[in-house]
């Protein structure tokens, strides 16, 4: 085994290393500068380090910032400008939040509740994590992935399961809900972003509820899809959990009446709520909630969380979140929209419609390795419209391939709700990589041979 395990390490440290020195002596020209060629060199270099686990992932999201600013690449504010963005801080109460609500039962109640009522099997329970993630989008207008994540991860540990193929299933299900299918939910944050770029174009465009469901509505069918697949090469007809639906009803009860800290957890969570499906109206970031609620759950009167839980509390989740975010500033900071935009329009002149969807999807694909998603709707939304013009497509379709390609993803940095599930520990990299490949490829196949006929029969080509 540590012959295999150095073997693994030798070979993942000669790629981490070789593939940066490969990008390093690439001739700098035209819209590939310097500080482009070596924002590909430190971000691919640490991303493989990330990626083969070589180092601790707390070591690995400091490295990242510091080597973006000791190479000179970008100044201070630039190179640890992350921790300015809210996103950062709306995690850390989330995970704040979420142990507490451990802590105090609440998790582990609603947890039973949701597998005894789901018949106490498996699959039910894999469906049911799915649906939750859907649903909790819908009534939060698509900020309720933290939620959920948290929801799934105490299934997850309701059902006695340890990291395997069978919690990995069960985390995938939840975070392609709530996370995956808000590229054709009611997201006012992304749909903000898309009405503006179009409106470069079509000044009296505006988006409506149901805009990008006509769209990638298909994606949950692609889900479904994935989800089957999956349960099929597990074998999880097989799967023998440490508890039947008797034993699951049984230990449901025994957690007795509800106490004053769960009471107190669930009045929280329902304002929580009641918050995110507001911002729409107040205008006020999501965020918010999350980070004032990691400071409602110690005060006077409330008291469900104590020193003991912010001990509890896994900080690198914080530091990787913000490393990962701190990706799409340097990128946005050096360029990387342009660059992929003078590259991309001469190269797809003269082709046709298919190979030019496909060739978008496929640039959203690739700069989702460097860009969170909302680093790669506000860099290159834009240029994806005008890109669609130049082109003769409409720049509505173009941005539509885009938040498409969000979800055409491999890695759990490349997205917060990924991140933060993954983050749990439920899952390994290899097993996450495996199921977002298999859905990868669901995605590209289900849009040539269903969506890009639908697409044009409804004229949105």
């Amino acid at each position: 085994m540590e012959k295999n395990t150095n073997k693994k390490t030798i070979i993942g440290w000669g790629v981490t290393i070789l593939l940066p020195l490969i990008i390093g002596v690439i001739p700098v020209q035209g819209m590939f500068t310097e500080d482009l060629r070596k924002f590909f060199m430190i971000t691919v270099f640490v991303i493989l380090i990330i990626a083969f686990e070589l180092i601790p992932k707390l070591a690995a999201s400091i490295l990242l910032p510091t080597l973006y600013l000791v190479t000179g690449l970008a100044p201070v504010e630039v190179a640890f400008g992350s921790w300015t963005n809210t996103t950062v801080w709306m995690v850390l109460g989330g995970l704040v939040f979420s142990a507490v609500l451990e802590e105090c039962g609440l998790l582990e109640r609603i947890a039973y509740f949701i597998i005894t009522k789901c018949g106490g099997t498996y699959v039910g329970t894999v469906f049911a994590c799915f649906v939750i993630g859907i649903i909790l989008n819908l009534i939060t207008f698509c900020n309720g992935w933290l939620v959920a994540s948290v929801l799934v991860y105490g299934v997850c540990k309701a059902m006695g399961l340890k990291p395997s193929k069978e919690s990995a299933l069960l985390c995938f299900a939840g975070t392609i809900g709530a996370t995956g299918c808000t590229v054709c939910l009611y997201y006012p944050g992304y749909f903000s972003i898309i009405e503006g770029s179009v409106r470069e174009f079509i000044p009296d465009y505006t988006m409506t509820m149901t805009s990008s469901l006509k769209y990638n509505g298909w994606f949950i069918l692609w889900c479904i899809i994935c989800i089957l697949i999956l349960m099929k090469v597990y074998h999880t007809k097989d799967l023998k959990t440490s508890a039947g639906k008797e034993i699951l009803e049984e230990h449901y009860k025994s957690l007795g009446h509800i106490t004053g800290k769960e009471k107190r957890g669930i009045i929280l969570v329902l304002i929580l709520l009641v918050y995110l499906c507001s911002t729409r109206i107040t205008g006020l970031p999501a965020a918010y909630g999350f980070m004032v609620i990691s400071v409602l759950v110690f005060l006077p009167g409330i008291g469900i969380g104590n020193e003991g839980t912010v001990k509890k509390i896994n900080f690198t989740t914080v530091f990787f979140v913000s490393s990962c975010l701190e990706i799409g500033i340097a990128g946005a900071a050096v360029g990387f929209g342009d660059f992929l935009t003078s590259i991309a329009v001469p190269a797809l002149q003269g082709k046709g419609m298919l190979f030019v969807c496909l060739a978008f999807i496929i640039i959203g694909m690739i700069a989702n390795l460097f860009m969170t998603p909302y680093a790669m709707l506000g860099g290159l939304s834009l240029p994806f419209a005008q890109m669609a013009v130049s082109l003769g497509m409409s720049p509505v379709t173009a941005c539509m391939l885009l938040l498409y390609s969000c979800e055409v993803l491999f890695f759990p940095y490349e997205s917060a709700g990924n991140l933060i599930m993954y983050e749990f520990g439920m899952m390994s990299m290899g097993r996450f990589v495996k199921e977002m490949t298999l859905k990868a490829v669901i995605m590209i196949v289900g849009f040539v041979v269903v969506m890009y006929p639908m697409w044009k029969l409804m004229g949105f080509l």
